[in-house]
């Protein structure tokens, strides 16, 4: 398959040295025999649009995470929801990480906000909720946001769950496959955004997160799920 990603951020200058850019974690992804095509979109400028893809020339879509907000005011933002739109309306495979998580659900009608609840950061536990061979089975995931979807866009399903986010897995029938959490993402990756951003994120919160991530994660399983989910 030739498959797109949509780059809405890059990581953190003082850790490309270590983990490389943020586009090389979402080999993880796809299979190992996909075509992956990076567009920065994050880039993109006012005066052209090569920085986003040309939709019939791709089998299936990736929206990235992002450390910027789906409500904020980026130039880039309207024509990112257009490619996501346009997307779907083609009936294209379509994957979104967090950010992307997001920005498919506000595009297509739903609704993101920051959350009352905090920072959801490391590892926190939610339930598979309809599928058959899943369902009443946790999911763990690494993550790192505040921001969450507060309501979904119409036809989709809510696969897994908590009572911190509730949307954290959703399927919208075979075609679209979005998650809060970063499967793409290592564990020492989170560990190494979570000691740079400390200040910001709060010293109780960055132990908290230290804390969740001696325990064991879902990491694995759940890139083979988006991978298969390709071909499904």
């Amino acid at each position: 398959m030739k498959i797109a990603l949509l780059l809405c951020d890059d990581i953190s200058a003082e850790l490309h040295d270590e983990f490389g850019h943020y586009q090389d974690m979402f080999r993880h992804l796809v299979n190992k025999d996909d075509e992956l095509t990076v567009f920065p979109v994050y880039l993109y400028p006012e005066s052209q649009d090569t920085y986003l893809p040309n939709i019939d020339e791709f089998d299936g879509f990736i929206v990235s995470g992002s450390k910027h907000g789906v409500y904020e005011d980026h130039i880039w933002l309207a024509p990112l929801f257009e490619t996501i739109r346009a997307v779907f309306k083609a009936n294209k495979k379509l994957v979104g990480i967090c950010f992307g998580h997001q920005a498919i659900a506000m595009a297509l009608g739903g609704n993101v906000a920051k959350s009352d609840k905090g920072w959801g950061i490391g590892h926190y536990q939610n339930q598979w909720l309809s599928e058959s061979n899943e369902a009443d089975n946790d999911l763990v995931l690494l993550s790192f946001h505040q921001d969450q979807v507060e309501a979904m866009p119409a036809g989709f399903e809510v696969l897994a769950a908590s009572e911190f986010c509730p949307y954290y897995v959703t399927r919208y029938q075979q075609q679209v496959l979005t998650t809060q959490g970063h499967p793409e993402m290592s564990a020492d990756y989170i560990l190494a955004i979570v000691n740079l951003f400390e200040e910001k994120i709060g010293s109780d919160t960055a132990k908290q997160c230290r804390q969740s991530m001696l325990k064991q994660d879902d990491t694995q399983n759940f890139r083979r799920k988006i991978c298969e989910f390709w071909n499904n």
